[in-house]
């Protein structure tokens, strides 16, 4: 009992000792005293003009602490009058004892209102530079110890509503809550506000919680458990998107130029990204080095986030998901990506891939093992969606002639490398050991050397594309070489027309952003050869064996099932002109058939005009240079006879009168 009463009776007076004093202070102390003191213990600190704008109050409960009134604190000189920052209210937090002895030390320091504003003048120079730094005084002038003056001991710091600028750069409702600064082991951190750079509807907030601590030697420092979170909000955004930034620990060594961190892992929306990095001369010549792995991401509900409105493709699964991973190199030289591993869909990507040198340009080596063109072709129907017409991009039309107008697009960047894949699906051809070397400047785009292998065939090419104008311009240096026409033609209209090993060699110009308005514009020379196949739907050697028959009245001859005029070789030469061929030395050959001929054939419409002559060889039957026409189009033509030059032969009258006669003018209609 003894024992209770002595420990209440130690109690009750701890706590008159402690009212004693805190009626001490409020009796004995004046706050304005303090005034001047304030100022220069802050004018020494940061080597600056600080100026209390209103009175000094002394409170006792529930702490012993100072609270200022609005006040300033100046620039350093060349940087205006404005000041370098403003509060509407501090409570400065003090030791009592000390106090009582006409000394100031601070505990803690709170500060509403603080509205800071950073700038540079014009030479370069930040107004934040040398803070907290005081030129070395002379001797005997206080606070001239030959040495910069440090910021006070605080048991710790907190900010309410405050704000800092930058021009064109903005931080509101900043709150910051530290523990202890300046004491041994980790201080805790607390961060938040909201950040803008000027954009309409575009911002960012930011939650943070850390510790910082400071390690042997000096100037190193440790930010461990680190984690921020927020929003983003984007132009266009039906709502905002949620980040986030984690770490175990950061590793900062100031006198070394030098931070580590063995692991990040970043979060924005459907967007995850893990890796680590390590940075040196941090500030003499920044180098960051890492890697970086991409989780799957579904891109086609990602992308909108960043306003690309990707196409609509014949296979809608197509653009569905995409991950990676890649070593990367930062520096003044550009970012480099190394080991790069990506998967599209069901295509790997590997290689490496760097954005360097001024104006930066692209350079890259990579590497496909397969890629099915036709699943990101465009959907065979329905409107096309924003953004999706043209080569443009986003924000790109394209007028009835190819023209291509762009409204706020970047220009491309310059590139240089080279893409090779094993396997590509472009219908109707598997091409193989496709290699593409790639060279883009100043919006000229060039394509050689273009080779790939072809069902037993080989492709080679030479491609530009100028899109210096408003339309672009295409050079063509293309050729083909033991190509299956038949397996060319099988998805196209063109389909079971023609067949054959062809080898076909086109060099040309042609101005459009479109296929349509290429074909039109198309100019150039075009040489190709057939063997061993057939015009398909057509049986010539039959036609002129069935009029020969006629006129000699024997029996018909056996026609092929399906019609087909088989031939050894097809071979011709053709110039083009606004996207019509002109030719004059067609030949097709058997060892029964021989054709020649000369005409026409429009690419954009697909008609033909050719007239030809025609001449059959097999055991009883002879006929020699029969003229006849073949029109329509090359999708369906019409064969019949040439009426006008026959008129001019003997032949033209008994085949009229044989014809007429059966019963058989149009005999030749097809």
């Amino acid at each position: 009992m003894r024992t209770v009463k002595t420990l209440a009776g130690l109690v009750g007076g701890i706590i008159a000792l402690m009212v004693a004093g805190m009626l001490s202070v409020w009796m004995l102390v004046n706050p304005s005293d303090y005034k001047d003191r304030v100022a220069a213990a802050v004018r020494k600190a940061t080597g600056r003009e600080f100026i209390l704008n209103g009175d000094l109050k002394l409170s006792v409960f529930p702490w012993v602490a100072l609270e200022l009134g609005p006040a300033t604190l100046g620039n350093p000189p060349g940087f205006g009058e404005e000041p370098f920052l403003t509060f509407e209210h501090a409570t400065v937090r003090v030791k009592l004892v000390p106090l009582l002895n006409k000394r100031l030390e601070m505990e803690r320091v709170e500060l509403d209102g603080l509205d800071l504003r950073l700038h540079k003048n014009a030479e370069g120079a930040g107004n934040w530079e040398n803070f907290g730094r005081v030129p070395e005084a002379a001797p005997g002038v206080p606070g001239g110890d030959g040495e910069g003056a440090r910021a006070p001991w605080l048991a710790g710091l907190q900010i309410k509503n405050g704000r800092v600028s930058y021009p064109g750069y903005a931080v509101a409702n900043l709150n910051l809550e530290t523990g202890a600064l300046g004491a041994q082991g980790d201080t805790p951190i607390r961060l938040s506000f909201d950040a803008n750079r000027g954009v309409p509807d575009e911002w960012v907030s930011v939650s943070a919680n850390f510790n910082v601590g400071a390690q042997s030697p000096k100037r190193r420092w440790r930010v461990a458990a680190v984690n921020l979170s927020g929003l983003l909000g984007r132009p266009g955004d039906d709502r905002p998107a949620h980040w986030e930034l984690s770490a175990p620990v950061l590793e900062l060594d100031l006198a070394g130029q030098t931070a580590t961190a063995p692991g990040v892992t970043l979060s924005y929306s459907s967007v995850h990204l893990m890796g680590k990095l390590e940075a040196t001369t941090l500030v003499d010549d920044l180098r960051v080095t890492g890697s970086v792995t991409l989780a799957p991401l579904v891109l086609r509900e990602f992308a909108p986030r960043f306003g690309i409105a990707l196409p609509r493709t014949r296979d809608p699964r197509a653009l569905a998901q995409l991950s990676g991973s890649s070593d990367f190199i930062y520096g003044a030289g550009g970012l480099r990506l190394e080991r790069l591993k990506a998967q599209l869909d069901d295509t790997r990507l590997e290689g490496s891939v760097a954005l360097t040198g001024e104006p930066p340009a692209w350079k890259f080596e990579l590497a496909a093992d397969q890629i099915n063109v036709d699943r990101y072709l465009k959907a065979d129907s329905g409107p096309p969606q924003a953004g999706e017409d043209g080569p443009a991009g986003a924000g790109a039309s394209a007028t009835a002639d190819g023209a291509v107008r762009t409204a706020q697009v970047s220009p491309p960047r310059d590139a240089d490398g080279t893409l090779t894949v094993a396997s590509l699906h472009l219908s109707p051809l598997d091409f193989t050991n496709v290699h593409l070397t790639i060279a883009s400047r100043d919006h000229v785009l060039h394509l050689f050397p273009a080779l790939a292998q072809i069902d037993g065939g080989s492709y080679s090419g030479n491609i530009t594309v100028d899109q210096r104008g408003p339309i672009p311009v295409w050079s063509l240096d293309e050729h083909l070489s033991g190509v299956d026409m038949g397996r060319l033609l099988a998805a196209t209209s063109n389909k079971g027309r023609l067949s054959g090993r062809s080898s076909v060699n086109l060099k040309g110009t042609a101005r459009g952003a479109r296929l349509d308005a290429m074909m039109r514009t198309l100019n150039g020379h075009l040489d190709a050869s057939l063997a061993g196949g057939a015009l398909e739907g057509m049986d010539v050697g039959f036609e002129l064996g069935r009029a020969q028959a006629l006129i000699k009245r024997d029996a018909e001859p056996k026609r092929s099932n399906p019609p087909r005029t088989h031939f050894d070789d097809f071979k011709m030469s053709a110039e083009i002109t606004g996207g019509v061929a002109r030719t004059s030395d067609l030949i097709i050959s058997s060892a029964a058939l021989r054709l020649r001929g000369k005409g026409s054939a429009n690419l954009v419409n697909r008609g033909i005009d050719l007239q030809m002559l025609a001449s059959l060889s097999s055991p009883g039957l002879t006929i020699t240079d029969i003229p006849f026409k073949i029109t329509g189009t090359y999708t369906d033509p019409t064969v019949r006879p040439d009426v006008d030059a026959l008129a001019k032969g003997q032949l033209r009258q008994k085949l009229q009168d044989v014809l007429k006669k059966n019963g058989l003018e149009g005999l030749f209609s097809r």
